[in-house]
Order: C-alpha cells, then structure tokens, then sequence
C-alpha cells in the first residue's frame, strides 16, 4: 500500500468498467504504489488456462466465458493475498458476482466515456476484443454506448466512481487518494 498504512493482507480492491477503460494498466499502477498488494488481471487469470479470450469467445460462445470468468472470479477473491484486480467487463454483472466482488473489498468503477474508449481500442494492431472485432469507429461506439446502457446498474453499485477518461497514472493517483485512508482505516477496525 502506501505511506498511509498496513494494509488487510486478504483485502482486495476491485476495478470494474467497460473494456478500455484501464482496469489492467491502473491495476498495475497500483500495486506499483501499494507494495503489500499484487496486480491480478481477470482477462489474464482466464487465459492462463490454456485458451485465449477470442478462443474461448470463437469456440465455446459467450456463456462459456461468462461461467469460466465467474469461477475465475471465486478463485481470485478467495485467495489469501492483498490484490488489486481488473475485472472484465462483464464480470461485475452476472448473477451475485457484484455482492461477492463487495464483500471482498471496495469496489470502484473506472467511468470512460464510449468515444473514449474506441479512441483506445478500435484499430489496434493487438486487437483482442472479441465484441468489438471487425466494427468501425462508429459502430464500436455505438455497440459500447448501447452496452454501457445495459451495464450502468451493476457499474454504478460499485462504491467508489473514478473518471478514467484521464491518462491511466492520474486515475491510479486518484484512486491512492480516495482508498488510502479507507484502507487504513478498514485494518484499525479489524484490529482492535
């Protein structure tokens, strides 16, 4: 963590959003700020099971993924470390997956405009986004504007909303900010 304090060594601090919002990149600032925390990634937490995203997408359907994510998910926050995790999108909205994502820590939604997200994600040479494959600039708007209509309740649930439409080290630097004494006070409370 910080100059701020011990933290809780099982407590987990949980970024939610659409894709391209910076959940992996401000995860890893933040461990980088925090040394008792790790960086855990979903995305790549899924991936190390032998399959990519897009495989897994291509192959199996979008159901598939949704179950492996959701026992994912289980997995991570049960683990016995202090972790910063970068969900999926999707993740924060299946079924109890918010609740469990609550108990195991303070839960922020990285909030970026869809017009800023397609800045960063349409075009990319290492595209690996399976819902935005093959759309243009304005139909990849379109789709994540429609998404994020569908998606708001479960992101605005979480505890915590940072604007992650600025440069991922300023969102990270928010975040320390708004979590450095909640934390610090969270491990005052579970010791005494």
């Amino acid at each position: 963590m910080t100059q701020h304090g011990d933290p809780d060594m099982k407590q987990k601090v949980i970024l939610i959003g659409q894709m391209g919002a910076g959940k992996s990149t401000v995860a890893r600032l933040l461990a980088a700020r925090w040394p008792a925390f790790a960086s855990c990634d979903l995305d790549a937490e899924i991936e190390a099971q032998g399959k990519s995203i897009a495989e897994i997408f291509a192959g199996d359907g979008e159901s598939a993924f949704r179950r492996i994510e959701a026992e994912v998910l289980a997995r991570v926050l049960a683990r016995d470390e202090a972790l910063v995790v970068a969900t999926g999108g999707g993740a924060p909205c299946q079924p109890g997956a918010l609740e469990r994502m609550r108990a195991a820590g303070p839960v922020i939604w990285l909030e970026a405009p869809p017009h800023v997200i397609v800045r960063r994600l349409v075009g990319r040479a290492d595209d690996t986004r399976p819902l935005l494959a093959g759309l243009d600039v304005s139909h990849a708007e379109r789709f994540l504007t429609q998404q994020l209509e569908q998606r708001r309740r479960f992101y605005a649930a979480a505890d915590h909303v940072v604007d992650a439409g600025d440069p991922p080290d300023l969102v990270a630097a928010a975040i320390d900010r708004l979590l450095g004494s909640h934390l610090t006070r969270r491990r005052a409370e579970e010791t005494s």
